[in-house]
């Protein structure tokens, strides 16, 4: 049976010993992260504290030798580690950063024990589909020497090496194969879930999966190996497979040393997430009645400097403009800082909005409020909200989460 991952949430100090210490956190573990810390100072996951790490506000999870650690989103004290595990799940799949549409909601409840192993289960699952469905060929450049003359001699070359053997040829062509870019990233991510997962059951599939792979030169993959796929029509079934396969391989760090606190993290920004999510469920949900755009921009200062709101909405009939930013954090007295203030008293006038909203999480049965800005636009008032959304209904990630902001702008 797996071993279940430690469970945190953003922001928690755990330490082995101390003034932080908890009982699941090794002398072991805090070592493996310093050892991390120090070859990665600029991480944004974390940080070190006597005995032990503060996580920031990223969250996911990070998997140290055998350890899987989860670091969970949470707002104020209502649920518990499962909740908000599921919680995370669920926005992950919203924002199509967990592509689980090949596996069921019973599936990856029953064998995914922790959001490391989802990924490694749906990455398997996308490479098995491929694999049924037949692994694209394409042409790949090859330069060596050949029996018989086939594609174009390259005379320098062919003079050295062949001033002996007249037989052969040293020649530049193409071959028609399975060894190309595609497969040999897939294979790494591969290789990579077989060092590093703990479940059995996922090393005997990736046994069978290598098995059945094509024979393929290794690679030590980098941000600019994706950089050179090329949009085509026959990388579409390919595209799911890679976006894992690049989570996976671009956030490794092998233990070059001593070969056995190999580190993989898979980790979001809970602000992006939660901006995102929002967007999200908003366009999916009201897009008949409003017109919703992400990161829409304007110029603001001189030839290039510009603001973005995270979502502008508009009323298709009304053509009434609203402006919402989202901050994912507990607001304390239900006072914004003078900067969120100024920046939604800027989109007001650049979208003539009078109305804008400062959407929060709701974390302690907070109450909405609304205040004019002092100084009118076009001789009317106008106006931001501070409102607080409820995360949670009932145990589970809300729902009607969307309806709610809407009720929010009317």
């Amino acid at each position: 049976m797996l071993k279940p991952p430690l469970q945190f949430f953003e922001y928690d100090k755990v330490a082995w010993k101390g003034k932080w210490e908890r009982d699941v956190f090794s002398e072991k573990l805090y070592l493996a992260f310093e050892k991390y810390y120090t070859a990665n100072p600029e991480t944004p996951f974390f940080e070190l504290i006597p005995y032990g790490v503060r996580f920031k506000q990223y969250v996911g999870a990070i998997q140290i030798g055998k350890t899987t650690i989860e670091i969970l989103p949470k707002v104020g004290k209502e649920g518990n580690e499962k909740v908000w595990q599921n919680v995370l799940l669920e926005m992950l799949k919203v924002c199509n950063l967990l592509q689980a549409k090949q596996t069921s909601e019973a599936n990856l409840k029953l064998k995914s024990n922790s959001v490391l192993e989802l990924y490694y289960e749906l990455y398997l699952n996308e490479v098995e589909l491929l694999i049924r469905n037949g692994l694209i060929k394409k042409y790949q450049p090859q330069t060596g020497q050949m029996k018989a003359l086939k594609g174009a001699l390259q005379f320098a070359q062919n003079i050295s090496k062949n001033n002996i053997h007249k037989e052969r040829f040293f020649t530049k062509h193409t071959i028609y194969t399975k060894d190309h870019l595609l497969h040999q990233i897939l294979f790494e991510a591969l290789k990579v879930i077989e060092q590093i997962s703990n479940s059995a059951l996922l090393k005997d599939r990736i046994e069978r999966l290598k098995f059945l792979f094509p024979e393929v030169k290794n690679i030590n993959v980098e941000l600019v190996h994706f950089t050179k796929i090329e949009s085509s029509r026959k990388h579409i079934p390919y595209l799911k497979a890679l976006t894992i396969a690049k989570l996976i391989l671009l956030n490794y760090k092998p233990d070059i040393k001593g070969g056995r606190e190999n580190l993989l993290a898979i980790m979001f920004d809970m602000n992006i997430l939660w901006e995102e999510y929002i967007f999200r469920i908003l366009k999916k949900n009201h897009s008949q009645e409003f017109q919703i755009l992400s990161q829409n921009k304007k110029l603001f200062w001189g030839v290039n400097q510009k603001v973005k709101p995270d979502v502008v909405i508009t009323h298709k009939e009304s053509k009434k403009v609203y402006v919402l930013d989202t901050k994912w954090k507990v607001l304390k007295n239900r006072r914004p800082s003078d900067e969120d203030l100024k920046q939604m008293y800027v989109y007001n006038h650049h979208w003539e909005s009078q109305n804008s909203i400062l959407l929060y999480p709701n974390g302690s049965n907070q109450e909405n409020k609304t205040g004019n800005f002092a100084l009118p636009m076009s001789a009317r008032n106008h106006q931001c909200q501070i409102a607080f959304a409820n995360v949670l209904k009932e145990g589970k990630l809300n729902k009607g989460l969307s309806a709610e902001i809407i009720s929010y702008l009317m």
